[in-house]
Order: C-alpha cells, then structure tokens, then sequence
C-alpha cells in the first residue's frame, strides 16, 4: 500500500507523497503534512533560482473554444476545455496506462459530469529526475505544481491553457509545496529539519518572497511541518506540537490556539468555517489522530471525533460536512485508508462504496454538493480508480482509470480543496 518500496517506479514515488501528505503523525513518516494552498503578499514575480526554458505552443493553440462541457466517459483536448467553467466540482488527475515497467504519464482535467480533457503528457521518468508528481492547483485554475522526487526536488510550475512551463529548484531539505492563496501567485514549502524547519514562499520562477519565521511564540511547541492559509490568504495556521499557531500572510505571530496539553502532532486540515478550523492531534502516546475544532478567536476546542475510536479505526484524517453527513477519512492498518461516517457518538463508521473491493482504500480528494471524490486504490497501488460517491443515493460515477480508460489514475486535486 502507500508507503511500499518497490520496482515498479512510478506507484513508489506517488505511495512517498501520499505517506507525507496523509499519514504523517501515524508511522509512515515524520510529521510533514503537504502545505496546501498559502497566501501570497503580492509582491511580485520576480526570476530567479534555476529556470529551465519556457516550452510555449503557438497563439492558435492556446485558445480554448467555446464548447459545452463533455459528458461521462467522453474524451476531449485541451483545446476543448470550456476554460470559463472550470471551477467547482473539476478535478486535475494524473493517468498512466502501465505501472511495470513506469508508462508515460497523462495530466487530465475532468468536468464535474466526468467528461475528461487531456492537458499533457509527460514521459516516463524511473530515475524520477523530472517534475511529473502533480501537487498543487491555482485556485484561479490556470497552474499546476508538479515536483520530482528527492531531498533537492526539481518544481514546476505548468499553464494549463498553454502548456508553458518554468522550472526551478528550492534547495536541499524542502519539503512538500503547495500554491498560494486565493489565487495562487506564489508557492509555499516547509524549509529545514528539526528546529530549524519554517514555511517560506517563493515567487512563480522560484525567487525567495518570505521567510517566515521558525521561533514560534512560547507554549506553542516546536514546528510541525504542516500548515494552510484562510481562504483569503490573510493569515497562515501552522501546526505545531500541542496546537495551532495563527501567523500573519507578512510572518508576523498572532496568537498560540492550544487544542490541550494532552495532545501532539497537530495538523490544521482546513477552515471548517470561517472561524473555526479542522484540527487532528494524536492524545498524548497514542499516535492515533482525532478531530477537532478549534475557533481562531482562541476559544475553547470541541473534539468532533471520539478517543478511543472505533475498533479499526487507526487515525481520523480529514472530514467533511454534506447533507447526508458528516464523512471522515480514515485510517486503518499499514497505510489502508477508508470512508467513514460521523456518529452521534463521535465514533466513525466505516462505509462501504460500491464497485469498490473490500479491502482497498477509498481515499477522500474533496467534497462537492452531496457526493465526495474518492480515489478507490487497491494494495500495493495497483490500479486506481478515480469517482463521484454520492453517499446519499449510495451509488458511483467513475471518471478516471479502471473500467473508464484502464490504467491508473493518481494524484488527483479537486478544485479548491486544501
């Protein structure tokens, strides 16, 4: 599952940036959750760092026409794109068609009816040398961020509608990045190890904008190599040891929100409202996470998940509130993940999704209305499916991978999730 080392090249890389993003206080690694989405200052985008030439297509191939959005199962180009309607319910994937040996790998953006658009394709790459790991999307909806694997990974930043892209490096001992927010005119990554570890941001050419600090204010504990900014790109919550510091989008500390002492590992998920954000902390020697709430004006936390969990409940991830529920992404045993529902108990309930074999992970990309994105991943990664679950209805829409187009879809990112 996430987290082998094998040969099959292309599933190893994406079961490291899995483990990282996802299982980061419960074994796989060291706390280092992915920085998702962080604002930027405006200050400009200036060149620097290594840039490898644009790649451009002619001016007659960057215009999209105006077209209705493809149907499930349909087949377009980015030529195709109906670029005015990318927004919510769209999910930017990878594909490759062969894992053994590393196939090249496609970049698809998918329509919320499941329609596909083919954006790219990069070659197969199993030195891993070449950024073709998607981490992040625009909140505009014209950039992708990809990375290549390693301690000194290569970024790139790609235009969807042109296919123009620049490519830098950050330096050695940067972690996992992630765009700016609202719209992303910058990107963000953990900088350093140990007590040294700090967010920076950097322009869209790779030039150093901010660095902000690594001494946090006192109580707060050490750095937790996690952290996302609000909606709007003002403010910056990192996580920390025992809690949640909220940071200013200039580096300026504003206030330590304690979860409680008895906690460690803390990860801000998202903003669950406007003044509340999705907080998992581990109870003190557990190393099983829990949910919490915690208001950003620095009232009391609200635990939304029960400890002890359910049996086979190893972690709660992630959560997301829909009509029908509240659904949280759980793990299990040795990086399997899975669908659960919110009880009044705040204990979690496995839920089974359909088409999908018992025993694979359903892992949760987003929620949009009343369905949730799954990306459905047999052991040991080998064929993924990416679909529409609507738990309401209880029924599947395949969208990428599998019974759709074969091969397997990975890496996927629904527009604007974190």
């Amino acid at each position: 599952m996430a987290g082998t080392t094998s040969a099959n090249g292309r599933r190893q890389r994406g079961g490291r940036a899995f483990c990282r993003a996802r299982m980061a206080a419960i074994g796989c690694v060291a706390v280092a959750a992915l920085v998702a989405g962080c604002g930027s200052s405006g200050t400009g985008q200036a060149g620097g760092g290594f840039a490898a030439p644009s790649r451009s297509v002619s001016p007659a191939a960057s215009v999209a026409t105006v077209v209705p959005a493809l149907a499930a199962g349909e087949q377009g180009s980015r030529q195709q794109v109906p670029w005015a309607q990318v927004g919510a319910g769209w999910i930017l994937a990878e594909w490759t068609s062969t894992l053994n040996p590393p196939g090249p790998i496609s970049l698809f953006l998918i329509d919320p009816a499941g329609g596909r658009y083919l954006i790219d394709t990069f070659p197969a790459n199993p030195t891993y040398s070449a950024p073709t790991i998607l981490v992040g999307w625009s909140g505009d909806g014209q950039r992708a961020l990809l990375t290549s694997s390693g301690a000194s990974p290569t970024v790139a930043v790609l235009t969807l509608r042109t296919l123009v892209t620049t490519q830098f490096q950050l330096g050695a001992n940067t972690g996992s990045v992630g765009f700016t927010t609202p719209d992303g005119l910058a990107i963000t990554a953990t900088v350093g190890t140990g007590a040294q570890a700090h967010i920076a941001r950097f322009g869209l050419t790779g030039t150093l904008e901010l660095s902000y600090p690594a001494s946090l204010p006192g109580g707060a504990g050490a750095y937790g190599g996690s952290a996302i900014y609000s909606p709007d790109g003002t403010e910056l919550a990192l996580g920390v040891t025992n809690g949640i510091v909220l940071m200013s989008n200039t580096g300026q500390s504003e206030r330590f929100l304690s979860v409680r002492p008895s906690v460690e590992f803390c990860t801000p998920r998202r903003w669950w409202t406007p003044s509340e954000l999705l907080v998992s902390c581990a109870p003190d020697g557990s190393g099983t996470l829990q949910l919490w709430l915690v208001p950003t004006s620095g009232g009391a936390p609200a635990a939304i998940t029960a400890s002890p969990p359910a049996n086979g409940d190893s972690g709660d991830l992630d959560a997301w509130q829909l009509a029908s529920g509240t659904f949280v992404e759980d793990a299990g045993g040795c990086g399997y993940v899975y669908v659960a529902k919110l009880q009044s108990s705040g204990l979690t309930a496995p839920v089974a999704v359909p088409g999908v074999p018992s025993g694979d992970s359903t892992i949760i990309r987003g929620a949009q209305g009343d369905r949730l994105a799954i990306d459905a991943q047999p052991a040991c990664h080998q064929g993924g499916t990416l679909l529409w679950f609507a738990p309401a209805t209880n029924s599947v829409t395949p969208v990428l991978g599998g019974a759709v187009n074969g091969g397997t879809a990975e890496n996927a990112i629904l527009f604007g999730e974190p």
